[in-house]
């Protein structure tokens, strides 16, 4: 009983003694022991203090640890607060003796050099021997100093920031909480916390993961460590030593996006998900290897290899093997909301800008090639597609060809950024395509959901941005469409006698083909021939449409195919543009403008001569002839006024890129 009461009031005695006692020079000789084992300083903004309680505690805020010399900022660590648990049996015996340590608010970056040292090699001063770690846990100063381990540390509210440098972006690693423990130095670390990237869902994740000599030399050890992970599991097990670099990784759960802040790529969401991950050390570089990637009822494989060559340029290789997409499960990857901003809401856009990103030219060089068994959820089954991007030491080719139901679709971008402004040059081609399936792809709503399409675009332009390039864009586009549905929202702006003639509904209007021709020049696309064949009449006519101010205006002239319509087919002027109401008007005095003297040839029996042949599309073949058949259209054709194509074609202030010699 006597030792049952005593052992408290000694511990309450040694708690009290201890916060009498001056902590100034127990501070001075943790800040010299540091300096001597680290050759680091080590400060505080407030003094220790100590906390009585349940848990007696000294207590410190604003402590920092200084960097290496040639560290990015001042500061390899600085915590918010840091909190010394006192053993209370140590202060039985009249020694201060620390048990735990929790930090919160901690703000560490490890990072390395242009020669790869690391920030964590700490060595003692010159003027030192520099004592071992672990030799006591005490505070109390010794003949030999030494720094105390501490066997259990906590960390709350607090970043890693691991940056490897080499252009590479740095790693931020969120610790809302977790607990390590260890009871020596080089012993295993047990882990328990979680840990998460900015914007991500934090894992929740146990076990053992190598040990603190280890990761403070850079190779931790052996890791096996499990939890949860976005409503689902994962866990990664392998070594990270001297030997290399093995680590499997499995996870599964609800949804595949959540790995996309840590990929930092727009993964889309679907699932559920079951993958298979092997990261590893080659000879010459580190291997990323997707064993086996379910989502839904897609499935893919594939690898990633990042490796140093000769020249000392980074090359990234990629490689994946899609043997089932179904397009119908993912859904674009959540968006994060933006701040309100005071600005005025711009309109919508059909094509957006997007910087060419050249800086990285010449610096690395990146492969990726992607094959695509099948795919669907697309309306038409796509086979055999492939995607192949590769950039050089001088430019970025991407090229993409697939089998789209009963036909094939192709493109080719090519991008050098040498000189001011740079080239780009695009190539597409799609034979027998829905043009529904096209708009999907592309990301553009053109109104048009049925109908096949055979396309034939050939561009080039200068400039860092897409609008610029199409701005100053040379190049034709070639368009023929066969039987389809015009949906009646695009029409109904138009006169209500043509709507009639085309034979429109609430629901659309149908045609039986369609075919046009733009000549691009400057960034104008010319539709110098434009061929239109519904049930009940045909229509020809032309225009332009401005791709950078996306403003653009046509004229159509119509002839009905039979006599009861034929007070109906008067040609009309329609304009609109990005953001614009859509006007038209009537001009019954253009018809004397688009034909000659002589004889006026039939468009009915034209297109009913052009289609007889099996499989031909009427329209393609008619829309050469148009300027014969009315030789006055072009002649009529609207085009930009001079001061809107000089404003538009006026380059925008902007920084030259970097010269092809610049960027080796």
């Amino acid at each position: 009983m006597i030792t049952a009461v005593a052992v408290p009031i000694a511990a309450v005695v040694g708690v009290v003694w201890a916060a009498t006692r001056d902590l100034s020079r127990y501070q001075a000789r943790l800040t010299e022991q540091v300096r001597k084992v680290t050759g680091r300083e080590l400060a505080a903004r407030v003094p220790l203090t100590v906390r009585l309680g349940s848990e007696p505690a000294m207590v410190a805020e604003g402590v920092t640890l200084s960097n290496a010399s040639w560290g990015s900022r001042p500061d390899l660590a600085r915590v918010r607060r840091l909190t010394l648990f006192l053993d209370p049996f140590s202060l039985f015996l009249g020694e201060v003796k620390i048990g735990k340590i929790l930090l919160e608010g901690a703000d560490i970056l490890v990072e390395r050099n242009e020669v790869g040292d690391a920030n964590l090699e700490m060595l003692p001063p010159p003027d030192g021997s520099g004592p071992h770690p672990g030799d006591n846990r005490s505070l109390r100063l010794r003949t030999t100093a030494a720094f105390p381990w501490i066997s259990t540390v906590e960390i709350r509210d607090s970043v890693l920031t691991v940056s490897e440098g080499g252009g590479r972006p740095p790693v931020v690693i969120e610790i809302p909480k977790a607990t390590l423990k260890a009871p020596a130095p080089n012993q295993t670390l047990q882990v328990d916390g979680r840990f998460g990237v900015a914007q991500g869902v934090p894992m929740e994740l146990t076990g053992s993961a190598g040990s603190f000599n280890g990761w403070m030399a850079g190779l931790p050890g052996n890791i096996d460590l499990q939890g949860g992970f976005g409503g689902g599991r994962i866990s990664l097990k392998g070594s990270i030593n001297a030997k290399g670099t093995s680590l499997q990784i499995n996870s599964e759960g609800p949804d595949v996006s959540v790995f996309g802040p840590y990929v930092r790529l727009p993964v889309p969401s679907g699932g559920p998900y079951v993958m298979n991950t092997k990261a590893s050390t080659q000879r010459n570089g580190f291997k990323v290897e997707v064993q086996t990637l379910k989502v839904g009822n897609s499935e893919a494989a594939g690898e990633a290899l990042f490796r140093i060559d000769r020249k000392g340029t980074p090359t990234i290789v990629v490689n994946a093997d899609i043997s089932r997409l179904d397009a119908s499960e993912l859904k674009a990857a959540p968006a994060v909301a933006a701040p309100p901003s005071q600005a005025p809401v711009q309109p919508p856009r059909l094509i957006p800008t997007m910087p060419f990103v050249a800086n990285w030219l010449g610096r690395s060089a990146l492969s990726v090639t992607v094959r695509l068994g099948e795919v669907v959820g697309l309306g038409s089954k796509m086979q055999n597609a492939s995607v192949t991007l590769v950039s050089g030491e001088t430019r970025f080719t991407f090229r993409a060809a697939a089998t789209i139901g009963g036909g094939s679709a192709g493109v080719d971008l090519v991008y050098d950024p040498a000189g001011r402004l740079g080239q780009t040059t695009l190539t597409a081609t799609a034979n027998r395509v829905s043009i529904g399936e096209l708009s999907t792809l592309l990301g553009l709503d053109l109104g048009l959901r049925d109908g096949m399409a055979d396309v034939d675009l050939r561009l080039r332009g200068s400039g860092r941005t897409t609008r610029d390039a199409l701005n100053s864009a040379s190049g034709s586009i070639d368009v023929a469409m066969g039987k389809g549905f015009w949906p009646h929202s695009q029409l109904a702006n138009w006169p209500p006698e043509t709507q009639r003639l085309a034979g429109g509904t609430d629901a659309g209007v149908p045609f039986n083909c369609m075919a046009g021709r733009f000549e691009v020049s400057s960034g104008v696309a010319n539709l110098r021939r434009l061929v239109v064949d519904t049930p009940r009449g045909v229509l020809i006519g032309g225009g332009y449409f401005h791709l950078r101010t996306e403003g653009w205006e046509f004229i159509v002239a119509p002839e009905a195919r039979d006599g009861q319509n034929a007070a109906l087919a008067t040609p009309m002027r329609i304009k609109g543009g990005a953001g614009k109401q859509t006007a038209s008007a009537l001009d019954p005095n253009l018809s004397k403008l688009l034909v000659g003297g002589g004889t006026i040839p039939s468009l009915v029996a034209q297109v009913a001569q052009a289609g007889r042949p099996a499989g031909a599309n009427a329209c393609a073949v008619l829309a050469p002839r148009i300027e014969a058949l009315r030789p006055g259209l072009r002649a009529q054709l609207p085009v930009p006024t001079s001061d809107v194509r000089q404003r538009a074609s006026r380059p925008a202030a902007q920084t030259p890129g970097p010269q092809r010699s610049q960027q080796r």
